[in-house]
């Protein structure tokens, strides 16, 4: 009886279920049958969603196929199994959730299917369109060299290896099957990558044409694009006068150029026929050291209608015998012979004879074995004189120069440490014992200058008003630096300095500028 009574309960509650289905399904079949979908599927999806519309709705456009619906039986058993349990649970409302969590279920795995589908269509998309854009550039490639050997092969070969982009119908079989074999499948991307490289290999050989073909300059002169900008007139486009004016003013400071060229015209003039006086070798010693870098100098021998011989391996300079000019010879003699009477060519001349003085000077100290007695013996009174040298480490190192650093005078350099607290008259003992009283002499009497070289403008010192003055105060420590110079006019007469004392102190505790002059 109790078998009995649990079994028509069942069916009873089945049966409702059904019936409230039924009521409840026409409307919503007639919704969803609307909006285009067949019947048969409707009933599925109601089934699947619990007869939910909207659901339904869902699975119906995402196109989910109908074995992943539950069947009709299923739901039936499912409805009285949830009917069946309801009533065990005593109405606790725990039966549609459930059906609620299967039909999610349903719906979440639907859609994931649904996006790895689409996931594996698009990646293979992706592949095919990259294989179709290597396969475009081979193809591209493979053209651009049957191009390049196409005048080496014939027609009929030619036309079997080149691939046709035009799309025509009337080339051979086995060229239409090698190019759909080849272009099977090509995106977008591939084709716009392909007419690029074209392109690009096409205006590369137009370039290069046009290059070889245009070899004149196209890019504009100074007057076309600055038109009111005024060049000088060239040295070689003027006058013969004004070349030789111009270049003899030139060469008056270096008084050896000036002698030299003098020496030649002088010659040519003398002896016209003689060959040895219309020819200068450019590599002569003597040629290179005073007139061939020297500003101007050559540009006067080019203006006296001198020529670089090209058509000989040597470097010479030559003077054809029907180009000698007896006019522009003296002009150039006489333009020569004024430039020595200018105050650079005897200021020049002053200085080459100190530099000489300086020779003969740094000469003796380096060969103290060939001095007098006398001389060594005035020379070991003034070292006996001097301060104890102090030890490596100490003290300020003094180095004296003669003559100017351009001149690189053998033996013009003397090199010694002193202290701080030393006098000038200290270093002057000891100029005295390497470079002998002559040197001491010229200084005191000014026909030469004691100047301190770290300091600009560069002035001399009075050796008599500092001559117990300290290194520190003189601005000679903790690194000295002096040179012997050949005196102005104004210093050899003994006039103050007016003029260019301005500068800052060198060195700590040193005296102004002005304090020293």
């Amino acid at each position: 009886m109790v078998l009995r009574k649990y079994f028509n309960n069942a069916t009873g509650g089945l049966l409702t279920a059904l019936t409230s289905n039924n009521n409840t399904n026409s409307e919503e079949i007639q919704q969803l049958e609307a909006m285009g979908f067949p019947r048969e599927r409707i009933v599925h999806a109601l089934n699947a969603t619990d007869n939910n519309v909207e659901r339904a709705a869902e699975l119906l456009l995402l196109g989910v196929s109908e074995a992943d619906y539950p069947t009709s039986s299923t739901a039936a058993a499912t409805t009285a199994a949830n009917g069946h349990n309801a009533r065990d649970n005593n109405d606790n409302g725990n039966g549609g959730t459930h059906v609620a969590a299967h039909n999610e279920d349903q719906m979440r795995r639907a859609i994931e299917e649904s996006l790895q589908v689409n996931q594996r269509q698009e990646a293979n998309n992706l592949r095919r369109a990259e294989v179709a854009s290597l396969q475009n550039n081979k193809n591209i490639k493979n053209k651009a060299k049957v191009v390049n050997k196409k005048t080496s092969k014939t027609p009929a070969a030619a036309s079997a290896n080149v691939i046709d982009l035009t799309g025509d119908d009337s080339k051979p079989a086995a060229t239409i099957s090698k190019t759909k074999r080849n272009t099977a499948v090509k995106s977008a991307a591939a084709v716009n990558a392909g007419k690029a490289a074209v392109s690009r290999f096409s205006n590369n050989k137009n370039t290069t044409n046009n290059n070889k073909n245009n070899s004149s300059p196209t890019s504009k002169t100074l007057s076309q694009t600055h038109p009111n900008v005024k060049l000088p007139t060239k040295l070689q486009s003027k006058s013969k006068e004004e070349q030789i004016l111009r270049t003899a003013n030139r060469v008056k400071p270096h008084v050896m150029a000036v002698d030299t060229l003098l020496r030649v015209l002088l010659s040519v003039r003398s002896a016209p026929d003689n060959i040895k006086f219309r020819v200068i070798d450019r590599s002569n010693a003597n040629y290179v050291q005073y007139v061939r870098d020297v500003p101007g100098a050559e540009d006067l021998l080019l203006a006296m209608n001198y020529r670089r011989n090209s058509h000989s391996s040597k470097n010479e300079l030559r003077l054809e015998r029907h180009l000698v000019d007896d006019a522009l010879l003296y002009l150039g003699i006489s333009a020569l012979e004024q430039m020595r009477e200018s105050e650079e060519y005897k200021l020049g001349k002053k200085l080459r004879a100190f530099h000489a003085e300086m020779r003969r000077i740094g000469k003796g100290q380096k060969e103290q074995q060939n001095l007098t007695e006398g001389e060594m013996e005035v020379r070991l009174q003034y070292l006996t004189k001097c301060p104890k040298e102090p030890p490596v480490g100490r003290g300020a190192i003094m180095n004296v120069e003669l003559g100017d650093e351009r001149e690189k005078i053998d033996g013009g350099l003397a090199s010694r440490r002193f202290d701080g607290d030393d006098t000038l008259a200290d270093v002057l003992n000891w100029l005295g014992g390497c470079y002998g009283d002559e040197l001491l002499d010229k200084l005191r009497s000014r026909e030469w200058c004691l100047c301190d070289l770290n300091r600009y403008p560069i002035l001399p010192l009075d050796v008599e008003k500092h001559s117990n003055k300290t290194l520190q105060y003189i601005g000679l420590f903790p690194s000295g630096k002096l040179g012997v110079r050949l005196s102005e006019d104004s210093w050899r007469d003994g006039d103050e300095i007016m003029d260019d004392i301005h500068g800052s102190a060198r060195g700590l505790g040193a005296a102004s500028r002005s304090m020293l002059y």
